[in-house]
């Protein structure tokens, strides 16, 4: 079955040939990092990261390149340093914006399970000319001037859409219809209403880079000519975002990319994901029911209790990415359920040697336009058959997997196992041993953000628990578990001081030291080496049978 994406511009299903199978490229608009990432701004990171994970099954994972920006100038941008920062240059002020802004819609993104992409540039570093050459916004336009696409004037420099014969195609909009409305700026200067900017002013508290057209910055539309070009080639495979952007934003990419490198196409396909509604209304900060990606996983705001990643990522994959989508706690409440079940039937299964790719039916699913709803519905409705047989369970997980809506333990614990052996050389009868080793496991396993579960508190457990890492299979659940204890775990120890101040030789020294003060009556020195241990984050217990240590709970 062929890969069918369906295309803005041409209006209709294509099948997908990409412009070399060695090199398939996509690019996605990304963030505008002057405020957290509300939760429209999730749908084309959820949408655009499954075809990144197809596209990468397809063609191998190093044979597909996905680009998607961070937009660090704007106007937007300027206005919140200026009000959150008011005692700071401006400079300082955005970049504590637009980094603040930036780690936050990282960490979001991470956790609805979205893959990072190949690159990731920020326009502010493709303003100007580059020492490795890529393209730079300043040569671009300089080249739309050259061809006779652009002109300055009232101290821009602007595009001229009349020397484009065909501009609107992809939104449809005919130039002689076009007047000056909503979304087109009204200026004398302007040679047509629809004419927009490539370069524009900047006032001494602006942010501005030398130019031949005097100190200013870029208009939005260029940003994203350049970066795409500077990673993608002047015409690349892909280029997505969501379906507000068809107009301006994309058609004057078009129409800048195209004319400046002389060439028929910007991108061979087109793909717009629809708009999401909040509980039947527009999402608005004035109607109360704006929400970010972070109040939905941190907060009780919606619906009145935190939502994971997963359950988000399910909500929204749920209804097809180009039809609108109502966000409601309802379509919540049964992604969530849908995801316990589906957990339900794929726990304690083995998982080391499933293959990580989609069964027939999710890629034929795939294939039609990213047709996952259908695929879901279809796995929801043989969850019931999944408990029953190993072979519908793994592939079950295996589609879970593939859709970013579980994540991979087998290969998280084979990247825990690996940095737990380079620190200790176990025994193999490690078993016979655990409770020699029990201090070194922990503290290795700590080193990797990994603690063991409180069920772990038997010699044999922990044993179990090690082989359990060290060996497959590894029961889908388990890791899960440790993060879960984690979280909790040395809450009031310092970890690093833990992790690299107590050594093992040391601790054992200082429990002999406390062992022979105590034989000798010493209770003062005693107490005074607990004290230290204690300040280090371990515990000592005295018994009939001995003295033992474990890390502070």
């Amino acid at each position: 079955m062929e890969l069918r994406l369906y295309d803005t511009l041409t209006k209709e299903k294509r099948v997908f040939v990409p412009l070399d199978p060695a090199n398939v490229r996509m690019y996605v608009c990304g963030p505008t990092v002057y405020d957290f990432a509300h939760i429209g701004n999730a749908r084309p990171v959820i949408v655009f990261d499954v075809l990144f994970r197809l596209l990468r099954h397809l063609y191998g994972a190093d044979h597909v390149t996905y680009v998607r920006n961070i937009t660090d100038v704007d106007d937007k941008i300027n206005d919140r340093a200026a009000r959150d920062f008011p005692g700071l240059p401006l400079n300082e002020a955005i970049r504590r914006v637009t980094e603040k802004t930036a780690d936050q819609f990282h960490a979001d993104v991470a956790a609805l399970g979205a893959l990072p992409p190949t690159v990731e540039p920020r326009a502010t570093d493709f303003v100007l000319p580059r020492s490795d050459g890529k393209t730079d916004m300043v040569t671009l336009i300089q080249q739309l001037i050259a061809r006779g696409h652009a002109y300055e004037a009232g101290g821009e420099v602007l595009f001229d859409t009349q020397s484009m014969p065909d501009y609107g195609a992809l939104s449809g909009r005919r130039l002689d219809e076009q007047q000056a409305g909503a979304r087109v700026a009204v200026d004398a200067h302007k040679k047509h209403p629809t004419d927009f900017v490539l370069w524009k002013q900047s006032s001494d508290n602006e942010p501005g880079w030398e130019s031949p057209w005097g100190r200013g910055r870029p208009g939005w539309h260029i940003e994203c000519s350049a970066m795409s070009a500077a990673y993608l080639g002047d015409v690349f495979d892909i280029h997505g975002g969501g379906l507000d952007l068809i107009f301006p934003h994309h058609e004057n990419e078009i129409a800048q990319s195209r004319c400046a490198h002389g060439t028929p196409v910007m991108a061979n396909y087109w793909m717009h994901n629809g708009f999401l509604q909040v509980e039947g209304e527009k999402m608005s900060k004035s109607t109360g029911n704006f929400v970010t990606i972070n109040e939905l996983l941190a907060t009780n705001k919606f619906g009145g209790r935190r939502w994971s990643g997963e359950v988000l990522r399910l909500a929204m994959l749920r209804t097809h990415y180009r039809s609108p989508i109502d966000w409601t706690v309802k379509g919540l409440l049964e992604a969530d359920q849908m995801l316990a079940d589906w957990k339900k039937a794929v726990a304690n299964i083995p998982i080391s040697n499933i293959p990580i790719k989609p069964t027939r039916q999710l890629e034929d699913a795939l294939f039609d336009d990213l047709n996952i709803s259908d695929a879901l519905f279809e796995m929801h409705e043989r969850t019931k058959s999944a408990q029953d047989g190993t072979w519908v369970r793994e592939n079950l997980y295996a589609n879970l997997v593939f859709l970013g809506l579980l994540p991979n333990h087998f290969e998280e614990a084979k990247r825990i196992k690996a940095g737990v052996e380079s620190e200790i050389n176990l025994p193999k009868d490690f078993g016979n041993q655990a409770a020699w080793y029990r201090p070194q496991i922990e503290e290795s396993l700590m080193r990797h953000s990994v603690t063991l579960p409180s069920s772990a508190n038997t010699t044999n457990t922990i044993a179990a628990a090690y082989r359990m890492l060290n060996v497959g299979p590894i029961p889908y659940g388990f890791l899960d578990e440790w993060k879960k204890y984690n979280q909790g775990y040395l809450a009031e120890v310092d970890r690093q001081h833990v992790a690299n101040t107590v050594g093992i030789k040391m601790l054992n020294q200082l429990i002999e030291d406390r062992l022979a003060a105590r034989a000798q009556r010493d209770f003062k020195e005693s107490d005074r080496i607990r004290d230290e241990l204690a300040a280090m984050g371990v515990v000592i217990k005295d018994s009939k049978d001995g003295t033992t240590w474990e890390i502070a709970r």
